[in-house]
């Protein structure tokens, strides 16, 4: 049976579930869903076209659901867009998160305090059209992270995949994807349109410009500028960051063999070491390290590369 305080203001046209507890001063729209087992905290306001998986609790303060304000520089006023968020069985989000826009997120995920989810990009060009975010499962994300949804002229989706530990302050603009199993530090901060792949480790503080890319198992070092694409395995750092070698630590904590190791190293010396043109060393390496994983998803990401890759520093 729920236990619903009496001074909760929730609509009559709201969906409650079975064993669902609201606290004090909450207040439930008209258009929202609230699975079996959830708990809302005291002064939780749940607005808008708002779902909640069974088991998910929401704590004090948190404001889920509220329309997009966005700013039209051109026209000089204000439109609001309303959304549609969706909360996965047994995620749990703490004191004062805010979550708005067409906001997806999966199962099992921890969000701390004062995160802000799906508001719109920081561009002057707003626009009204529907832009997301997706979450997947089992991801934490620590207090005041922000992820902002994608925006019309890009792909439209703000991505993050399954079980990722994204630290204080961290940032994600618009269009921004990050893959399984990453762990950004305190106040990493991506631009528009990055790319991560899997296993991907940054260090604090660390920048991202526009439309880079960072491959598989690649490590960025604290308060590291990347301005072009870090391939897979790859170590990188520092104030424009280049390369210092291969992800040793990352690739053996990920259980790498020392065989793939030893293929990873091969990489980093003919194709950043031997100051080979890039097509030549690209021959180089497809000849002489072997056909397999680490071979074909170093070659798949620098055949997509637009930016250019982080290379060692000279001299």
């Amino acid at each position: 049976m729920s236990q619903i305080h009496p001074t909760a203001t929730i609509s009559p046209d709201a969906i409650i579930g079975k064993n669902v507890e609201i606290g004090p001063y909450a207040m439930i729209g008209p258009r929202v869903q609230i699975g079996d087992g959830c708990f809302i905290h005291h002064n939780v306001t749940l607005n808008g076209n708002t779902t909640l998986g069974e088991k998910v609790e929401i704590g004090a303060y948190s404001v889920i659901g509220d329309p997009c304000r966005i700013l039209d520089f051109q026209e000089g006023k204000i439109d609001l867009m309303e959304g549609q968020v969706r909360i996965g069985n047994g995620s749990v989000l703490e004191s004062n998160v805010m979550i708005k826009g067409f906001t997806t997120m999966g199962e099992g995920n921890l969000i701390g305090s004062y995160t802000t989810i799906g508001f719109p990009p920081q561009a002057k060009r707003g626009s009204t059209k529907p832009t997301y975010v997706e979450i997947g499962n089992h991801n934490q994300l620590r207090e005041y992270v922000s992820i902002q949804s994608g925006t019309v002229d890009g792909s439209g989706h703000t991505i993050i995949g399954n079980y990722n530990l994204i630290m204080v302050y961290a940032h994600l603009a618009h269009d921004t994807k990050i893959g399984d199993y990453c762990a950004l530090s305190n106040s990493t901060n991506l631009a528009g349109h990055v790319e991560f792949g899997s296993y991907v480790v940054t260090g604090g503080f660390a920048c991202f410009h526009q439309y880079t890319r960072v491959g598989d198992y690649a490590m960025a070092g604290g308060m590291s500028g990347v301005y072009q694409d870090l391939a897979p395995y790859m170590l990188a750092t520092g104030h424009r960051a280049s390369l210092y070698g291969i992800n040793l630590v990352g690739l053996q904590r990920n259980g790498f063999t020392s065989e793939e190791i030893q293929q990873a190293q091969q990489i980093y010396n003919i194709f950043f070491q031997s100051n080979l043109a890039p097509v030549i060393a690209r021959r180089e390496v497809q000849n002489k390290v072997p056909d397999g994983p680490v071979l074909r998803r170093f070659v798949e990401f620098i055949e997509k590369s637009r930016r250019g890759l982080v290379t060692r520093e000279v001299g």
